[in-house]
């Protein structure tokens, strides 16, 4: 094998590519010539430091991507964290700006009882034009006694597609409205057709936030119209 073939096939040599045939006759060469032994080293002891380089290159290509996805991620998150505290900031003043309820505090409360034929209706308006009041009835479970709850609620965006609630406060712009039928001062029409003779231990109680009024049933009967 003459020089300039030997020296053309140590790259493959080196990398594993030629045959074994050729491995043979590459080394049977090298030991006798001294030249190309020399060259061999060289070109080895080149490549070793070719592929140190690159793989110190390879190493920093991936520290720096790691770096990239690491700045990414803490993006991620911070984004991801932003959205979900705006989401809970929303969701929060969505709670208490339209389905929250508290008890109405009985100064903001105008209450007005107004009597045609035999019914007798007792309406609650709130006296702030941003809020709104619902009266809930809840009927107790000896003798007669009612519990009107005055709860009251912010009445801002009226756009039912912005506040799903708004409907609510709508319906009851001109007060939140109970109401008692009577088939004569004694006796009350109750919900469900049945008669009911009044006593005195018949009564309602409205509840507010600081205090809660008593009124007889049979003084509702014939009760004038309040303020």
């Amino acid at each position: 094998m003459n020089h300039s073939v030997f020296k053309d096939l140590v790259p493959s040599y080196i990398e594993n590519l030629t045959s074994d045939e050729t491995n043979k006759q590459m080394e049977e060469h090298m030991e006798q010539c001294a030249e190309c032994r020399e060259y061999f080293k060289e070109m080895q002891e080149d490549l070793i430091v070719e592929r140190t380089h690159e793989q110190k290159d390879e190493k920093k290509n991936i520290d720096y991507l790691k770096k990239v996805r690491s700045k990414n991620r803490k993006k991620i998150f911070a984004i991801t964290g932003s959205l979900l505290a705006l989401f809970l900031l929303l969701s929060i003043s969505y709670y208490f700006l339209f389905v929250h309820m508290w008890i109405a505090d009985e100064n903001n409360v105008e209450t007005t009882i107004q009597q045609q034929n035999q019914t007798t209706t007792l309406t609650f308006q709130s006296k702030n034009d941003n809020r709104y009041l619902l009266a809930m009835l809840q009927p107790g479970d000896k003798e007669y006694v009612d519990t009107i709850i005055i709860y009251e609620n912010w009445n801002i965006l009226a756009d039912t597609k912005i506040n799903y609630f708004s409907e609510v406060a709508t319906d009851h712009q001109n007060g939140s409205e109970i109401t008692y039928t009577f088939l004569d001062e004694n006796t009350l029409l109750l919900p469900d057709g049945t008669e009911k003779k009044l006593t005195d231990e018949d009564i309602i109680h409205i509840q507010y936030k600081d205090r809660t009024e008593e009124i007889q049933l049979k003084d509702l009967y014939n009760a004038e119209n309040n303020n």
